[in-house]
């Protein structure tokens, strides 16, 4: 074996140890792996930074900025405030809101489509007392669904129709995923529909925000003493001073009744805070602090609300500024001005000092704060409500407008008018050009982490293919082929594809597979085209482990699931999909030329 090719595959195996593992985040990895391509000379030094101008990143963030300019004008929150009229039992509930999700998944990004989604599928789960855990998982996996049927539903997609235009064939058009797709997403829904009820476990019941975290339970009154040395001082010296875990939900100073007073305000003997904390904690503040309990009476959640204060519950994205951090080290009070009242993770909540436990993405926050700067606050942390908030209507005049700059970049593209890059970057500039999206949400749309990845492994993607190295890997498939008849060719490219999507980024595994379904190809005579549409879907159905996509680790918190919970319901689904898209691909596409 030729030393590059060696390097090669100790890049890329190493590579997939660290994507499964995740001591490292995804996009440092595909960097990393990059500059030991480039340090090795296994890349020339003008390869190395050519995935970056790959016309397929340049359609992911034209396509994230156009999705989150429709998202911004209101379009997909009157499809979710209307679909909260029309479902009314839990069936049609789950239809609706699947059948939707795969809809708006086609066309914008699916995460961002989820976010919008879940907090209506957490309020019709409520409003039925049906746990949210049925509706969620479902959710997540038809956003896959509906992302396989158009070339922008999905990063794959756009990254296999780059490829074939590489090989000289042209790209897949907007439309060339959908035969396969949109009966691969059919069916997919149709199975959902009738067996998730089956599959999908119970994990959490169907209450009220404050109620799922019995916070009425750790709310006490307390009185500041006279001698207590903080008479005199400021909420944020009495925070910083003592060492405990608790929140400062509430001041009672006569009649008057403040909501998460602000760390300036100065303390007073006489004063009752309410406080939420632990037995310990609460124990170990009244001593330093020479507080005394309230006579006892029960505090109702209801008291930590108000006109101007809200409590929400909010989930922690993939690639938030919390995760790995604890709400200590971040001064979430002190910076923000929001009490952290509680953290819930796999739908149960963390005991004890929370606030010291570092974060993780798919954590179910419990914040207080002032109503006006909560949703501001929540953007800034890279948070996703889980209640529905004001609907972005706008004028009429801003739907249409973005939804014709939609169309109008769709239809160039279909029709091959401008190359698909230059048509959604037209369209993503028109937007902003007619003040749909501002320059500062330009950059906030784009998944920085994502277009990073595939800058960087594009060109191991062609190292895999310079060195040789697919074609080694395309022989012994080609041997194993020469046994099984047309359709298991296709079968095992998807299943192998599949299996990888689920360890590594979907996008990532649609960049090394494309080039190991070309070297079959060639190996075996047969069009290339059904090989690259066995990819483009097996990467598109991470189904089977929560870390697979980010869409499954948003749902996995406030449904409650457990890491095992996923393949209950994906194994079957994937089962379906390859039942589905294998017969499909060879009807479209045929293997012989």
């Amino acid at each position: 074996m030729p030393l590059g090719q060696m390097i090669v595959f100790t890049v890329i195996g190493g590579s997939l140890v660290l994507f499964l593992t995740g001591l490292i985040r995804y996009d440092l990895v595909a960097v990393l792996a990059l500059m030991v391509l480039a340090v090795s000379h296994v890349l020339k030094a003008k390869q190395v930074f050519t995935g970056f101008a790959n016309p397929a990143v340049i359609t992911i963030a034209s396509v994230l900025v156009m999705g989150h300019a429709l998202w911004q004008s209101g379009v997909v929150d009157f499809i979710a405030k209307w679909l909260g009229r029309v479902a009314r039992s839990p069936g049609s509930q789950m239809v609706a809101l699947t059948g939707t999700e795969a809809l708006c998944s086609a066309l914008i990004n699916d995460t961002g489509a989820l976010g919008v989604f879940m907090p209506v599928a957490i309020r019709l789960a409520r409003k039925s007392e049906t746990s949210p855990s049925r509706f969620l998982m479902p959710l997540s996996f038809s956003a896959f669904l509906g992302g396989m049927t158009t070339l922008i539903g999905t990063p794959p997609n756009i990254i296999i129709a780059a490829y074939r235009g590489q090989l000289g064939h042209g790209n897949f058009t907007m439309f060339s995923f959908t035969p396969v797709g949109a009966g691969v997403a059919v069916a997919g829904l149709v199975f959902m529909a009738l067996a998730s009820r089956f599959l999908v476990p119970e994990r959490q019941s169907g209450k009220g925000e404050d109620e799922h975290y019995g916070i009425a339970k750790y709310l006490t009154e307390a009185e500041i003493d006279k001698d207590s040395p903080f008479a005199g001082k400021t909420l944020g010296e009495l925070e910083a001073k003592v060492e405990a875990d608790f929140a400062v939900v509430g001041l009672v100073r006569g009649d008057d009744r403040r909501l998460a007073p602000r760390p300036h305000q100065r303390l007073a003997a006489g004063d009752r805070l309410v406080i939420e904390a632990g037995a310990d904690n609460l124990t170990a503040l009244l001593d330093a602090a020479k507080l005394t309990l309230a006579e006892d009476k029960e505090i109702e959640d209801d008291f930590l609300k108000s006109k101007d204060i809200e409590v929400v519950e909010c989930i922690v994205q993939p690639g938030s500024r919390l995760v790995g951090r604890s709400a200590r080290s971040l001064g979430l009070r002190r910076r923000y001005g929001v009490n952290l009242l509680a953290v819930a993770r796999h739908g149960e909540r963390i005991k004890g000092r929370y606030s010291d436990i570092p974060l993780v993405a798919g954590d179910v926050l419990l914040l207080q704060g002032d109503a006006d700067t909560l949703d501001e606050v929540m953007t800034r942390l890279d948070c996703l409500p889980l209640a529905e908030r004001d609907i972005r209507l706008g004028k009429p005049t801003r739907i249409v407008t973005a939804l014709g700059i939609f169309a109008a970049a769709i239809v160039l593209a279909a029709t091959n008018a401008l190359a698909t890059d230059v048509a959604f970057t037209c369209g993503a500039l028109a937007m902003v050009l007619a003040r749909l999206i501002s320059v500062r949400d330009i950059y906030d749309a784009i998944e920085w982490p994502v277009i990073i990845l595939l800058g960087a492994i594009i060109p191991v993607g062609q190292a895999l293919q310079q060195t040789g190295g697919a074609k080694t890997i395309a022989g012994l498939f080609v041997a194993l082929a020469h046994h099984m008849p047309p359709f298991g060719i296709i079968a095992v490219m998807l299943l192998g594809t599949l299996l990888l999507s689920n360890a590594v980024n979907h996008a990532a595994t649609a960049v090394l597979m494309a080039p190991v379904a070309a070297g079959v190809a060639h190996g075996m005579h047969v069009g290339v085209d059904p090989l690259l549409m066995a990819v483009a879907v097996g990467a598109s159905a991470p189904m089977l482990i929560p870390t697979g996509h980010p869409c499954n680790v948003l749902v996995m918190g406030p449904g409650g699931y457990k890491f095992s919970d996923y393949w209950r319901l994906g194994l079957p689904l994937s089962l379906v999909v390859m039942a589905v898209a294998v017969p499909l691909i060879m009807l479209v596409w045929p293997l012989h030329r």
